[in-house]
């Protein structure tokens, strides 16, 4: 029975009732506004360089295109704006949240919590090498359990602990020393491509996370400082 409905339904005929019966909502005047804003607004997005700002001109373009697809009964323009306001929408929230918390990340002790849901899962043994020194690096690793050491620096690392970011910088993207397993461990890893998709949707990001990796590097300094007064 569903399928004979399906069948013997006519979309070009509802279509043209549906415009029929809404083509007047609205005076023309003004959905002539509705349009021209929404080609405005979308030409601004295209111009934009940086991604909040653009999400937030498609948002309102969404918006002054949904209210015309409603004023001029257009059903195209209905399902089209209906359909990308709340997706654009929803991209905007993300990267606000994501922005605010690597702003929290940078002000805080080393907080690595906004990577995480970003990151992936591995497990390795003790006496395992995560990876060698002068290796191509193509991934930064956070402890979630067990210990790390870095031969080359006499560093442990333990729950909470990032590394493997530095050689993002590097000009060859060779690793700058050596990780090995001390006990059983857990990681999770985010890929270098990962860092610079966000880095580059959200300039923010990119702005906070070398702020992160500065103070990493201020912190080794003064361990390496506290080690040659003690000598």
């Amino acid at each position: 029975m569903l399928h004979d409905f399906i069948g013997s339904f006519d979309f070009f005929g509802f279509l043209a009732w549906f415009e029929a019966k809404t083509s007047h909502a609205l005076p023309l005047y003004l959905t002539n506004f509705l349009n021209w804003t929404e080609v405005a607004l979308s030409v601004a997005a295209a111009f934009a360089t940086r991604m909040i700002p653009l999400r937030y001109l498609a948002m309102f373009g969404n918006a002054a295109g949904l209210a015309y697809g409603l004023g001029s009964g257009s059903l195209s323009s209905i399902v089209e704006y209906g359909v990308s306001l709340p997706l654009n929408a929803a991209r905007a929230r993300q990267m606000q949240k994501l922005i605010v918390a690597v702003r929290q990340a940078a002000e805080t002790d080393l907080n690595i919590e906004w990577l995480k849901p970003f990151a992936h899962a591995r497990q390795f043994r003790a006496g395992e090498t995560i990876f060698r020194k002068g290796e191509k690096a193509s991934e930064a690793f956070i402890v979630t359990e067990g210990e790390v050491e870095i031969p080359e620096a006499g560093a442990q690392l333990r729950v909470g602990d990032i590394f493997g970011e530095m050689a993002l910088f590097t000009h060859d993207g060779a690793r700058l020393a050596s990780a090995v397993c001390k006990t059983d461990v857990e990681l999770l890893y985010i890929t270098y491509e990962e860092f610079e998709q966000h880095y580059f949707q959200n300039p923010e990001f990119g702005l906070y996370l070398v702020r992160l990796i500065v103070r990493r590097l201020e912190r080794n300094h003064r361990r390496a400082l506290s080690g040659l007064e003690a000598m």
